[in-house]
């Protein structure tokens, strides 16, 4: 679970390191894999795409705690995982390193609105657990 103030590992190419939420999209009160976070950045490097004091949207692609599957799998990580997203909905990397969770595939194809958004984060990765 993410909830406001939580650091998070940010595993794209986009040159930010680090980063920190700072509110959910939508009236949760915490995010699960696949929701939406505005995020700041804590650590980045200096050359890439990011800059400092911008926000920017976070697709939570894996958390620390306990996600139970409904075929019975349960997949937990070391860390909190993000990939990086520009106001506009546009990934600002083009590589993501490690796995990402299926449950981002079930939850952004179902809304229509950002489904051709977030088709290219699937073929970006390398592996689908």
């Amino acid at each position: 679970m993410i909830k406001i103030g939580t650091k998070l590992t940010v595993i794209d190419n986009s040159g930010a390191r680090l980063a920190k939420c700072i509110k959910h999209m939508g009236k949760q009160k915490t995010s699960t894999v696949g929701n939406l976070i505005l995020v700041t950045l804590l650590k980045f490097a200096h050359s890439k795409k990011v800059k400092k004091r911008t926000i920017y949207l976070g697709l939570v692609a894996g958390v620390s705690a306990w996600t139970s599957r409904f075929d019975g799998f349960i997949v937990k990580f070391f860390f909190n995982r993000i990939l990086i997203f520009n106001k506009g909905l546009k990934f600002l990397g083009s590589r993501v390193y490690g796995g990402i969770l299926k449950e981002i595939k079930i939850k952004t194809t179902k809304d229509k609105n950002y489904r051709k958004f977030f088709q290219k984060i699937i073929s970006y990765s390398s592996l689908i657990i």
